[in-house]
């Protein structure tokens, strides 16, 4: 989904590129002057290869906007951990790299990416991964992107510094004065 300011029609181009540098898509989106959101989803063939993905919107060429996103690697299939020869597929993106029917390589030195041979090896070698050295690259991916902004205790603690749960604004065990709607009052008000 893309929020826009106001402006003057437009045609802005959408490119989502895999960890592995290959673009898997690009599309046009028409932006209307009375825009304030536009979306599309593209059919990408899966498995989508987990790592850093890398979505740019460009006007003419020229960049616009980039952002990234995590597709996690999983390290259970059917509920049960993966196995050596067996689950390594869905860590392998789609046969021979095709996300869609048609290949979007040719983007690349417009796009000015990087040689993708490199990221490549290290996608293989992350695919043949199981057991513990799977649990690490998912939690070392997750790291990339995300880092615990505050911390919280369940039970109580001899740390001082660590707040019981529900006393937080933040937490899931603090309480949601929303979810305590009583009967509506005289003067119309819930609370």
């Amino acid at each position: 989904m893309q929020k826009w300011a106001k402006g003057s029609n437009m045609t802005a181009t959408v490119v989502w590129i895999d960890p592995t540098y290959i673009v898997a898509t690009s599309y046009d989106i028409m932006v209307d002057s009375e825009a304030e959101y536009t979306h599309y989803k593209p059919p990408l063939n899966h498995p989508l290869r987990p790592g850093s993905w890398i979505v740019r919107v460009l006007h003419l060429w020229v960049l616009l906007a980039e952002t990234k996103f995590l597709v996690v690697p999983l390290a259970y299939s059917g509920k049960q951990p993966f196995r050596k020869g067996q689950d390594q597929w869905l860590h392998a993106g789609p046969p021979n790299n095709e996300y869609m029917d048609q290949s979007f390589q040719h983007l690349n030195g417009i796009l000015n990416l990087p040689p993708s041979d490199i990221a490549i090896k290290e996608a293989f070698r992350n695919s043949q991964l199981v057991g513990k050295p799977l649990e690490l690259w998912v939690y070392e991916s997750i790291g990339k992107f995300w880092s615990a902004a505050n911390t919280c205790t369940v039970e109580p603690s001899l740390c001082p510094l660590l707040p019981p749960c529900q006393k937080t604004i933040w937490s899931s065990l603090s309480d949601d004065p929303k979810s305590e709607l009583g009967p509506v009052k005289g003067d119309g008000r819930l609370r």
